[in-house]
């Protein structure tokens, strides 16, 4: 095929540009599309794209559609080829759900990790995150719902493509990884994966050898239809359980990906083709039967792999056994089957491939032969001994030995007959040194040894004499035997007597570690026996009568943490047991200061006397720091959550008398301010570890009720909650300290004022994630910030409301009048926060739907606009911006203009006044020595951007020729400017 006409026919350069450009010139995330009509057609637009893939011919078809909805079964993994056979995830669903999957062409540094195959298999049991496992094994394949094909070279995409096409079949073909790099001009290295009409039941018992059979014969007839003469396809793909790697391309490579539409491949149709030609040889007999002489091999637990082979090798299922440890296993070869050499890396010449056979088929048991140079002084163990440096073990196993000894890697019987257990006692027991007092204990041990024991055996006899003090007729007993043996000599048995002596040593010392270990383990369980622990969470109670109830105690107390780099110790707070509803809950103690605290409570350790926060420090597990992570937040299993849930618990009931506070009282009836708020107030109860980015601020007169909500507040979040009165508290340096441990911040009778400088601090806190703790003797460190704050006030701008669209943050109410000092009525109310109906509203909170009142939880995030908010606003204006909207309102203005006063009034034009009589009557309301408050051009800029305010000179009023102001008529009369401030307040902040 020549340039010309492979520019005009090949879907992979339309126009002249490659897939990997057409993929970002159109990107079409639906399978529905009706797609390119023939790729042999020169076509007039750009490929329609599935996700990478180009899309041939019309998915929506009947046929095509058919097959997406068919049922697929495949196994994926991301940890390829490195992963056992029972770590594979099992996905089930649709034909368009696997197709979607395999459009993808990521680029990635190689092609391992995501890899897949097409069948379903037995389950292990086991599942991950919902998804079941079961296994990637050749004998426990039940069902395969796809035919994939992997073509090495020798032909390309295009050709496969129109022996598809020509056969109305759907397919999806990709390239592999290495594509680029091993494929030759005019040849591809591409993978087939056709999805089966009806999926191929692989069969059981004696059946499945015949189905085995015809799934090859019917797999090499399909492959010699589909893949032109030359082409090199890999017989090993026929596997059912052969993983193939997902698409994927080294970075900026070229590929090539389509899905071809049509109807699915009916295996049945397909024409048998004869497996025998692409089986490979193998090894020969004779190298089978070398294979089993050479020095034994141990793996490193001491399992004698040599040992092992000689008793059970015969029945040993070698190809199993390395597809659980994910080994990369070929087709099939002679008798036995293809593998890559687990001495590969020493191979400097030629392939990388090994020879393997089950114990079954092999004359003298399961075998790994190479016949590569480097590997000719290697035997089937020594093979099997290189493998555990990189097995991948199943789950349950915790040594290469015990998988080698499980019972599902040999047949239960053959011929009727069963076979032999394999036993698991190649590993060699550790010589042991026993107590030999008398002759008779020492007769029976030597009688155990033979003469082909090892010397560290008699060397262990000696010990036990020794052990047993050395009595003068257990020595004589033992010179006895060990002369009468006739192996040693005498320089040899003095030998064996100082070998034992060092034996008895050894003994001794793993001995005491032995029992310093299982008094150390005893210890640790006592840290997690909350039946042995005292009760009381005060740290100033006792901790228990001996040293395991102690630590029971002080584990149940404390924690021991990193905290910035310094070790501490951390009280845990008690929920049930508070001094009041604003006490701190957590403690942090340094090492000297928690071991005095508890200097007083030593109690007895065998004969001494121990404090056993000593012990504690020495045993307890270190946690990695503190976090304070509340729902839905979870914090590592190594962190201390400070987030210890809430003191009140819920229980439904009856809440009255607050719902009637809350609309009536705070709300001032306004049914729609109840209904935020109660938004505002479930959110918090629900959600504490999101934050609303929102603040409630309560304005009213003394005595209407605004502490009283707060303290509703609190009792909703204790113990996570303050009450702060100074300014300090909430925004200065060391406030972080006690704000990240808060989801609630309640601030009594606040004024920040108008300070811009703190105005901006505490929209920080308000709406910011994080923030800074800068705890005494700690480094400054961020942290996430959960806190929620409500401000009550009496005074007309307890917070700057900018009207720059910040205002957003902050929710403001105006409490009602009604029932101002009521006795009767508050004393209801607190009986109500103190009682069960606080038990009744955290109820409802917790139960609460948003969409019950037509909002959503994000409506949280936004504070709706309020009247009081709106008079708020207005007092944050400094008095010469405020002077100068109630001129603009009521459109008329007095002025002393030479001396006597002159009023001006809107006309058509607008409202025209003196320039400097009316910069004189704006300044006067503020302070002279600002500039900006006489700047009344750069005051209207502010307030109206965008607005005109004309100036001139000629006629204003009465004086013939001044200099003058026009203010245009569309600021004029609408300008929102409350008649009067809050009745509290009437001298505002901005000018004390």
């Amino acid at each position: 095929m020549n340039q010309a006409h492979f520019d005009q026919d090949n879907p992979f350069l339309l126009a002249g540009i490659s897939v990997y450009q057409a993929a970002r010139l159109i990107r079409d995330e639906d399978p529905k599309i009706v797609c390119l009509d023939d790729h042999r057609n020169k076509p007039t637009r750009p490929p329609a794209l599935w996700n990478d893939a180009v899309v041939m011919g019309n998915l929506a078809s009947p046929a095509c559609a058919a097959v997406l909805d068919l049922p697929a079964v495949i196994g994926t993994t991301n940890a390829a080829p490195r992963v056992s056979g029972d770590k594979w995830a099992r996905l089930g669903g649709t034909w368009r759900d696997v197709v979607g999957v395999l459009t993808k062409h990521p680029e990635r540094v190689d092609k391992g990790g995501d890899a897949l195959f097409f069948a379903d298999s037995e389950l292990t049991g086991k599942r991950r995150n919902g998804v079941e496992f079961f296994y990637k094994l050749k004998d426990k394949i039940q069902t395969v719902y796809a035919v994939a094909i992997d073509v090495d070279g020798g032909c390309t995409v295009e050709s496969v493509i129109d022996r598809l096409r020509d056969k109305g079949l759907f397919g999806v073909i990709y390239t592999t990884h290495s594509h680029t790099s091993k494929g030759g001009p005019g040849s591809d290295r591409f993978r087939v994966i056709l999805p089966l009409v009806e999926p191929f039941d692989m069969g059981t018992g004696n059946d499945r050898k015949d189905r085995a059979a015809e799934w090859e014969a019917r797999y090499v007839g399909l492959c010699t239809e589909l893949i032109p003469q030359g082409g090199e396809w890999d017989f090993s793909a026929s596997r059912p359980s052969q993983l193939m790697y997902a698409p994927a391309r080294p970075k900026g490579a070229t590929f090539k990906h389509c899905v071809i539409a049509g109807r699915g491949l009916d295996l049945s149709t397909v024409p048998k083709g004869d497996a025998s030609p692409y089986r490979k040889t193998g090894a020969t007999c004779s190298a089978r039967g070398a294979a089993h002489d050479g020095e034994p091999a141990f793996l490193s637990d001491g399992f004698d792999l040599m040992a092992w082979h000689a008793d059970h090798g015969e029945y040993f299922l070698l190809e199993s056994f390395l597809e659980w440890i994910g080994w990369d296993v070929g087709g099939p070869a002679g008798e036995g089957f293809d593998i890559l050499c687990p001495n590969a890396a020493a191979h400097t010449s030629g392939g990388d491939t090994a020879w393997a056979i089950d114990g079954l088929d092999a004359e003298n048991g399961a075998t790994i032969f190479c016949h590569h140079s480097h590997c000719a002084d290697l035997r089937t163990w020594d093979f099997l001994r290189m493998l555990e440096e990189t097995a991948v073990l199943p789950d349950g196993f915790a040594t290469l030995s015990a998988l080698i000894c499980d019972p599902s890697l040999y047949p239960s019987e053959i011929d009727g007959e069963p076979v032999e257990v394999c036993r698991a006692d190649y590993v060699e027991e550790a010589v042991k040194v026993e107590w030999l007092k008398t002759p008779a204990a020492v007769k029976r041990t030597f009688a155990a040894l033979s003469d082909r024991s090892p010397e560290t055996a008699f060397a262990a006899l000696y010990a036990g004499v020794a052990k047993g003090g050395s009595r003068a007729p257990a020595v004589a007993k033992l010179e006895e035997l060990m002369k009468g043996l006739g192996r040693f000599g005498a320089n040899d048995l003095k030998r064996l007597a100082g070998e034992g002596r060092k034996l008895l040593e050894a003994d001794r010392k793993a001995h005491a570690a032995e029992k310093a270990e299982e008094a150390r383990e005893e210890l640790a369980a006592a840290l997690t026996r909350e039946d042995l622990a005292h009760p009381s969470m005060d740290p100033a109670e006792p901790l228990g009568d001996d040293l395991n109830s102690s630590l029971a105690t002080l584990a149940r107390r404390f924690a021991a943490v990193d905290l910035d780099g310094k070790f501490r110790i951390v009280r845990k707070p008690d929920l049930e047991a508070f001094k009041s509803e604003t006490d701190s809950t957590i403690a942090v103690y340094r090492k000297e200061d928690f071991v005095d605290l508890h200097l007083d409570r030593q109690v007895k350790d065998g004969d001494s006397l121990v404090n056993p926060a000593k012990v504690f420090l020495e045993t307890e597990k270190r946690k990695s720091g503190l976090v304070f992570a509340p729902p839905p937040h979870a914090c590592g299993s190594n962190d201390f959550n400070m987030y210890q849930g809430r003191k009140l618990k819920a229980k439904p009931g009856d809440w009255a008398t607050l719902r009637d506070f809350i609309l009536r009282v705070i709300c001032n009836g306004d049914e729609a301010k109840y209904q935020w708020l109660i938004l505002w107030m479930a959110h918090m109860v629900q959600r504490p570890g999101e934050k609303p980015g929102t603040a409630v601020i309560c304005r009213g007169e003394g005595g209407t009720g605004k502490g009283t909500f707060g303290a509703l507040l609190m009792r909703l979040t204790s113990p996570h909650c303050k009450q702060l009165e100074k300014e300090a508290h909430v925004i200065g340096q060391f406030a972080g300290e006690h704000l990240s441990k808060c989801v609630l911040a309640v601030v009594n009778e606040a004024v920040f004022g108008a300070s811009p400088r703190v105005s901006s601090e505490l929209k920080a806190l308000v709406d910011s994630t994080t923030m800074q703790v800068e705890a005494k003797g700690l480094n400054v460190v961020t942290v996430p910030s959960f806190i929620r704050l409500y401000i009550d006030s009496n005074d007309a701008l307890p917070v700057l409301i900018e009207g720059n669209g910040s205002e957003r943050r902050y929710f403001v109410l105006e409490t009602s009048t009604a029932e101002k000092q009521s006795i009767t009525y508050f004393a209801r109310v607190r009986d109500a926060l103190a009682g069960d109906e606080m038990a009744g509203l955290l109820n409802y909170l917790e139960t609460y739907d948003p969409a019950d009142a037509g909002l959503d939880w994000a409506d949280v995030r936004t504070a709706p606009e309020t009247a009081e908010r709106k008079v708020m606003g207005w007092h944050s204006h400094r008095p010469p911006v405020r002077r100068l909207l109630e001129v603009l309102r009521d459109e008329e203005v007095t002025l002393i203009v030479d001396g006597c006063p002159e009023t001006f009034q809107r006309t058509e034009e607008g409202l025209k006044v003196h320039r400097g009589a009316f910069r004189d009557y704006i300044a006067n309301a503020g302070d002279k020595r600002r500039a900006e408050d006489r700047d009344v051009a750069g005051i209207f800029a502010r307030l109206f951007p965008g607005k005109v305010l004309t100036e001139g000179q000629g006629r204003v009023g009465t004086v013939a020729n001044a200099r003058w102001w026009c203010f245009p008529p569309e600021v004029l009369g609408d300008v929102e400017a409350p008649a009067s401030s809050h009745p509290s307040s009437q001298t505002n902040v901005c000018e004390r």
